[in-house]
Order: structure tokens, then sequence, then C-alpha cells
């Protein structure tokens, strides 16, 4: 079949490079059926608008042909290098299978319903005012396409229904309720790459290959898009979407500053290139590292604790408990890999302010400053409500994460000091454990999110008298927890594949391929070796290694970035979803510290 493909796919460039006819023959046709094979040929090419064009006419060769004449009188055509297979990529696309939908019961989120949508395996036929449209398959992954409402409100686009309304639920709602048909199609996908042709699956090539060196290189391109991608006052971009080439955040357009950035993930940059300083031994990475640690000082106010030093980081007007977690987090791993004390009175004045933020009954607030609180002024002893409004299930796993960190290899540390962080992080390990499940009932989801407490704990556990049973049983609990929502080859259909090693908060949910929770899974198989519980390591195992490869399906290479108009922008980069094309920093971060600690026990 792929050599039928390949003949395809080398008359079809013939044809539209020459201006010749394309000829069907037994050596480049494939199965065609007049009545609802829909063939969509695009060209994409970097710094080009993609074009393209479908038709359906009665027999194979007269459907190329048209979509070949289509293409060749756009205006844009003349753009197009067809005959460099390096610059010009050619995607075709057939469909293969129509099937009767029900829009005002489109869902993602019901495994087995008549009308799910599974973005990039399902497309729509639809009928508007006589008028014929096509939402292919692929166009979920081209699109950036992911839930039923994007899907909507992209389809209003495409007819003169958007123009009556901004709102997106307005156009969602009238796109279930207008006069119109659908039907759900499936198609046959090929996408050229130099001289290969490649099938795809979900609108990203196949085969998605995995094993150690490939995990390898991965890792280290993706952090190598951390540097190529660090700006002048050692930031990182924290943005960038390749469908609309834009590095503006949509998921906070009402802020002041477009460019929106985060601080506790900027410390989770800098965390990921001295875990590639780790991996290498490239002093690059130690020197970048150090560059992004002073923008984080940058952000710091200072202040005095019993007449002792202390600092915290003030970002977007706010300072959170996470933000001084993930930042001390970041220092002692620059500490422990740099031998350098350059930064060591910065931890000893975030150690303070953390341990401040510890109440007598053992939990962590959330924030110092925020501006709906106090006037913008610093917390102090928050009533109960209170302490409710700024809770953070992350926030304390961060803090107690950097305190374990500094307490068991920081040098030359002050005696008091050293006994007030053990006192007070096993006061708030205990709260965390024990307390929070009953006082805030009512956040816990099915699908555990708590991967920093589960790291915390992984050092905590190494320290005398904090070998806790409640800790260990809190992160295998965990871990047993989210691998009972794990998509397994068990529990999916043949159409969704790719969601093994995903995760999922209801059965049915679009997969969450989360590299964040894969951080807490490798804690877990750490802890259980430290720990020579043989049996859990080799079931953390067998599951860790299903998520990574789910997470390699997540990953911009050469092959999978044919859509974007610039398509080295996010190459090497982790996407947020298998469609959605997103990029921020932390879902690269994630992915490149989870992998990070995997290879150095995988085979």
């Amino acid at each position: 079949m792929i050599k039928t493909v390949e003949n395809l796919f080398e008359d079809i460039r013939e044809a539209l490079s020459y201006n010749k006819p394309f000829v069907a023959t037994n050596k480049n046709k494939i199965d065609f059926d007049p009545k609802i094979s829909q063939i969509y040929i695009t060209l994409f090419q970097e710094a080009q608008r993609p074009i393209r064009w479908g038709s359906k006419k009665n027999t194979f060769e007269e459907s190329i042909n048209r979509v070949i004449f289509k293409l060749r009188t756009n205006p844009n055509f003349l753009n197009f290098n067809l005959l460099d297979k390096t610059k010009c990529r050619i995607l075709f696309e057939i469909v293969t299978k129509e099937y009767p939908c029900n829009i005002r019961n489109l869902t993602t989120m019901k495994m087995n319903s008549p009308n799910r949508f599974e973005p990039g395996v399902n497309g729509l036929k639809w009928k508007y005012k006589n008028i014929l449209h096509y939402f292919m398959p692929t166009d979920a992954y081209t699109k950036s396409i992911m839930s039923v409402n994007q899907l909507l409100n992209f389809l209003s686009k495409q007819c003169d229904i958007a123009k009556r309304t901004n709102k997106i639920s307005e156009r969602v709602h009238l796109m279930r309720r207008e006069d119109i048909e659908y039907t759900f199609v499936d198609s046959k996908a090929y996408v050229s790459y130099e001289n290969q042709v490649l099938e795809l699956q979900r609108g990203y090539p196949l085969p998605v290959e995995f094993n150690k060196e490939i995990v390898y290189d991965k890792t280290i391109k993706s952090i190598n898009w951390l540097v190529e991608n660090m700006n002048d006052n050692g930031s990182f971009l924290y943005f960038y979407d390749p469908y609309k080439n834009t590095i503006v955040d949509d998921m906070h357009p009402n802020m002041l500053d477009p460019l929106y950035n985060n601080i506790l993930r900027h410390s989770g940059g800098t965390i990921t290139l001295l875990r590639g300083y780790e991996l290498t031994g490239e002093k690059s990475y130690l020197e970048k590292a150090k560059d992004s640690i002073d923008f984080f000082i940058s952000t710091f106010k200072e202040e005095k604790i019993d007449g002792k030093y202390s600092c915290f980081p003030f970002f977007n007007k706010k300072s959170k408990l996470g933000g001084a977690g993930i930042g001390l987090v970041s220092l002692m791993h620059y500490y422990l890999n740099s031998k350098s004390d350059k930064y060591n009175k910065y931890m000893e004045g975030l150690v303070r302010h953390i341990l401040s933020r510890i109440d007598e009954e053992g939990e962590m607030i959330g924030y110092y400053i925020h501006p709906k609180y106090n006037d913008g002024k610093p917390i102090i002893n928050p009533n109960d409500e209170t302490k409710k409004e700024l809770f953070s299930f992350y926030y304390p796993g961060e803090a107690l994460l950097g305190l374990a960190l500094y307490y068991r290899h920081m040098k030359n540390v002050d005696e008091k000091l050293q006994e007030e962080i053990k006192e007070k992080s096993e006061k708030a390990l205990d709260f965390l454990v024990d307390i929070r499940p009953i006082k805030y009932d009512y956040l816990f989801e099915p699908l555990p999110a708590d991967a920093w407490l589960m790291q915390a704990i992984e050092e905590w556990v190494k320290v005398d008298g904090l070998k806790k049973q409640a800790y260990i049983d809190f992160v295998f609990n965990d871990t047993k927890q989210m691998f009972n929502h794990m998509y397994t080859e068990y529990n999916t259909l043949k159409t969704n594949k790719d969601y093994i090693g995903g995760f999922f908060y209801q059965f049915g949910d679009h997969v969450y391929h989360d590299a964040s929770r894969c951080e807490g899974v490798v804690s877990a198989y750490y802890l259980a070796k430290y720990l020579q519980d043989e049996e859990k390591v080799s079931w953390i195992m067998e599951h860790m290694l299903l998520s990574a490869e789910g997470l390699m399906k997540t990953f911009h290479d050469e092959k999978s970035n044919y859509c974007h108009i610039n398509p080295k922008k996010a190459l090497y980069s982790f996407r947020f979803k298998l469609t959605r094309q997103w990029v921020r920093v932390d879902s690269v971060q994630h992915a490149a510290c989870f992998f990070a600690r995997l290879l150095k026990v995988l085979k």
C-alpha cells in the first residue's frame, strides 16, 4: 500500500509542478468510492499560508485533476516550490467512511457514544444553505482544535454564523441549533517528508518510535529549545502558538502585558537546564541556568523575620508560596551542580520566608501577597476562610521539595534553622497527608495532581525520623490512583490507541498526556527503589513506560511540524495535547525533566 501512495505523491507533485494531467493507474490508485470519497490536497511551506482544495467527482482521476486545477489557479500557488521536496510538503486525505451525527449531542467525553467527536480521527461533512463543507479529520491537528466548542466556533467562521456574535458560546449554540445537516467522516491521510511519504494518525506522522536513544535525543533537543527561546533578561519564552504563529497567550487575554509570564514555570525552566547539565556535563546549560536564576532574583523583595534576612519573589502583583518553593528548588539544583556559594544568601532568605508561611496547624498559606486580599499588602495570620480561598494543591509540595533539598544538601546551616526546617516541614507534611483530605475533601479530584509533594516526600523519607509510613503510603496511593485513571490497551477504542499511557478524570475524557504527573510517577519509582520494593518498582516501570511512549506523540519534530507557518519556532518542543498545537514553557519543562530522570533507569 505504501508504495502505491508513494507513486501517488510522485504523480501529484509532477502534475502540480508541470501542469500535466494526473493519470490514475494500478500503481498510484487507492480505494475510491464516488459516493463518499472526498479528496483534499494541501500544500504546506515555511512562511506561507497553506493552500488546499477538495473535490469528489465520478472517478479517482477526475477528483484529483479537479483539485490540481484549483490549486494551480490559486493566487498564491507560485509561492510554493513544488520541485523541492524539502520545502513544499503535500498532505493527501481521502474520506473513507460516513456515518450519522447528532450535533446536539456531540461530545468528547463519552467513550462509547455514537456522537463522540474524536479530534483528529473524526471529521464532519456539513451542509448549510445548500453549501457543502468538510471539516476533515486532520484539520483538528493542522488547525489546533481539541474540543467541541473549539470545533463549532471554527466552523461558524466558515459561514455567516460567526458574523452574528463575537461570543464563542453563542456561536456554538447556533451551530448546534441552526438548520445544518451534519455527518461524521473518517479518512486516510498521508504527508510527504523529503523523499518519504508518511501515514498520519490523528494528524501526526507514523511511526512514533521509542527507545532509550530516541528518548535521550528528544530530551536534549527539548532542553535546547528552552535555551534557544530564552530572552535577553534570562526569562523564557512563555507561550507559542504554531497555528497562529504568535507568542501572545490565549489563556491570559485580559492581561495588561500580552506577553504573559509565570515565575513558577520560569523556575521550572531553570531546573530543566540543570537536568540537561546533569545528563551531558555541558557547561553552557549551567551558564544559562545562572542567567535564568538572575532573572528570578530580580523579582525579589526583601524583609526581616525575627531580625534575620528573608526574601520572596513578587511577580504579576503576587507573591506565591509556589514561586518561592520552585525557586528554591532551582537554586538548590544550581548549588549542587555548580558547587557555587553565590546564591546562599537568597536560599536562606527563601527558606525563612517559606517557614514563616507554615501556621501552627501545619497548613502552608498559598499566597503572601495577592492584590485581592488585604489591599495587596502581606497576608499575615489569615483567618480560616481566607486560608481556604488561598489554598493551592501544588504550592505546598513545591515549597516542601525546596526545603527538603536545602535541609539535606546545604552545608554549614545554622543549627537552629536546621531544626526549624525539619520541625515545621514535618508538621506541614502531617497536615497535607492527614488533615488536608478532611479539611479540603471537596477540592480533591479523582485524578491526583500532587506530583511536587510526591517528589518532596521522596526526599524527606531519607531524613532520620521522617520515614513515616503515612508519607510513603501517600506517594504509592496517589500513584495507584493515577494508574487506575490511565488509558491502557484494555480500555481504549481502536480509534484512540494513542490514548495509551495518558490519564483521565472521568473515563471517556479526552486524554491527558501529562508530563507533570509523570514527574510524580518517576519519583514514586525512585522511592520504591530506595525502599527496595522490587514489586512496586516493576509495577511502576510498566505503567511509566506507557506514559513515556504516549508523551512522545506530543513532540514537535521535523516530520510532524508540517502545518506550522514557522516550522523552526516550535521544533523540538512538546505541545499541549495530541491535536492542540500550543507550546508553553512548562509543557516542555515537565516532559524534559520526566525523561531526564527516566533515562537514568531506562534500559
